[in-house]
């Protein structure tokens, strides 16, 4: 019996439940910033919150993969995923 929706994680490629990942969004802009909320509007992407799975999944090529259009990484991406991390434990 499955425990709710699962997600694919960008940097380990494990099958997690949604709620174990923090979603990234990609804007208009082009931009990809960390999901608070979990349910903005736009394609999302999932990644852990682990620091191998953050180097990982933050790879320009694995998140234009995932969003299928050029995307810009803020440099403080990785810490607003983390902080996200932190807040839901």
């Amino acid at each position: 019996m499955k425990d709710g929706p699962t997600r694919t994680c960008l940097g380990c490629r494990g099958v997690k439940r949604k709620g174990e990942l923090i979603r990234l969004i990609r804007r208009s802009t082009g931009e990809v910033i960390a999901d608070a909320t979990g349910s903005a509007g736009g394609r999302g992407a999932y990644v852990c919150a682990e620091a191998t799975c953050l180097d990982r999944g933050l790879q320009r090529s694995r998140l234009l993969h995932a969003f299928k259009k050029p995307c810009e990484v803020g440099a403080n991406l990785a810490g607003e995923v983390r902080g996200l991390w932190q807040q839901q434990r």
